[in-house]
């Protein structure tokens, strides 16, 4: 059976209308089974941008909302070393993500919702002569739903979602 030389042309152009969806897209698990409030479909990671030593990462966040979202609800971004230690990078109010308009507005249950968290530090695997890990050091960012009350300081996660961020392409350099 001879191929058509229409067919390749539209399996070309079949892959590059679907290619820009996977763009930046990250595998990702939930870090405990406390779902409460939302379930997420899709994690998006920027490459990293600026200076070597200050670089940041923009991640878009898409999900569902199992139920109402409170704005009490702050979004922590961490990353966690495979030896347990883990380091705050970023706390978001929810309505610095998301249009907060009505101050008693929640995302409702039932919706989907994007957060777009931007300026995220990047953190590269850290070198041998770090005292704790070694080059072969995993690191996995962590976002998470924290219900914030006066009384505590470090607030029970609410929904937790843990994934690698790709690390930077190599740039050519001319001279």
């Amino acid at each position: 059976m001879e191929m058509s030389h229409v067919q390749p042309v539209l399996l070309l152009l079949a892959s590059l209308f679907f290619l820009p969806a996977l763009r930046g897209a990250v595998d990702f698990e939930y870090c405990n089974t406390n779902r409460e409030y939302a379930t997420v479909s899709r994690i998006e990671v920027s490459p990293p941008v600026g200076l070597p030593d200050e670089q940041t990462i923009n991640i878009n966040l898409f999900g569902y909302a199992c139920k109402n979202i409170p704005i009490e609800i702050y979004v922590y971004v961490t990353i966690r070393y495979k030896d347990g230690h883990e380091e705050f990078l970023k706390v978001y109010h929810i309505c610095e993500v998301i249009a907060c308009n009505d101050p008693e507005k929640e995302i409702e249950a039932g919706t989907n919702f994007e957060l777009p968290l931007s300026d995220v530090p990047y953190v590269d695997a850290p070198d041998d002569d770090v005292p704790y890990v070694g080059s072969a050091q995993e690191i996995k960012y962590d976002v998470s739903f924290r219900l914030q009350t006066l009384d505590q300081e470090n607030p029970i996660p609410n929904m937790c979602v843990e994934f690698k961020v790709p690390s930077p392409a190599p740039a050519l350099v001319s001279i």
